[in-house]
């Protein structure tokens, strides 16, 4: 009895958590890049409740032992690293990665981050940042009234009203050998970590475009979480009622003890 109490506590608590990561991921369905994030589950340790050579509980010679589970628990939480859908903006500063990568970002202590989300902007010093301020490790932009040009293989160009073509370098991207393993900072920003490996800074390769005049939009589908709202609201009040009846079952046994 009491290992049924505590194998429904831990799915209480394991469905709670399935519930704020579904939230999470609803609340974030209109964040440029985000991805969304998916809980994995795993079981608890198994107890030996009857084996050879107990004498409380002893099986037979031939039979193998009998062992109960202690409950759930939370695995991890995996992020979702599919593309979104790209939304057509029409935006020169609005960039968008097709394939694997992220924009490189400069932080105020001179370390690096990276995002997904390309809704950049030119600060008063002709730079390119974030929508929080964070500069691009790229060449500053013309003083003069300009338009700008970044191909799919990352080379950026500004054109001045006089026509005259500057070559501000390439836009190179950060690629990592397990982009799941970075550690999330908030404000769309990541770092690496030991679980991603060092940043692989290089243009964009063969399978990765970077596309201009478009934001990528976060790949979080509302019907499926939705569906895994409602399914994680059912199995946590299943738990509740299990915990319920567990506790009229010792309330009768304590009863009859009187």
């Amino acid at each position: 009895m009491l290992r049924a109490i505590s194998n429904a506590t831990s799915a209480l608590l394991a469905q709670q958590q399935k519930l704020d990561v579904t939230a999470h991921n609803i609340a974030n369905l209109n964040t440029t890049g985000f991805k969304k994030k998916e809980l994995l589950f795993r079981d608890l340790i198994y107890q030996e409740i009857a084996g050879r050579g107990r004498a409380v509980v002893p099986t037979a010679e031939n039979q193998k032992p009998v062992s109960s589970g202690t409950g759930v628990a939370m695995l991890a939480i995996r992020p979702d690293l599919s593309d979104g859908n790209y939304l057509e903006t029409g935006r020169e500063l609005d960039l968008a990665i097709s394939g694997p990568g992220y924009f490189r970002v400069i932080l105020p202590d001179g370390s690096e981050a990276y995002t997904r989300a390309g809704d950049f902007r030119k600060d008063s010093e002709g730079f390119l940042v974030t929508a929080q301020g964070y500069q691009l490790p790229l060449q500053q932009l013309p003083a003069e009234e300009h338009s700008l040009k970044i191909t799919a293989d990352g080379y950026v160009t500004a054109i001045t009203a006089g026509g005259e073509i500057v070559d501000l370098g390439r836009l190179e991207l950060a690629y990592f050998d397990n982009p799941a393993g970075l550690l999330n900072l908030g404000q769309n920003l990541f770092a690496s970590s030991p679980a991603s490996g060092p940043a692989r800074i290089a243009p964009p390769q063969e399978r990765t475009v970077i596309r201009q005049g478009y934001l990528e939009n976060a790949n979080v589908e509302l019907s499926a979480e939705m569906t895994s709202l409602l399914t994680s609201q059912r199995n946590f009040a299943l738990m509740s009622r299990s915990l319920r009846t567990f506790d009229e079952m010792m309330d009768i046994a304590n009863n009859m003890r009187r």
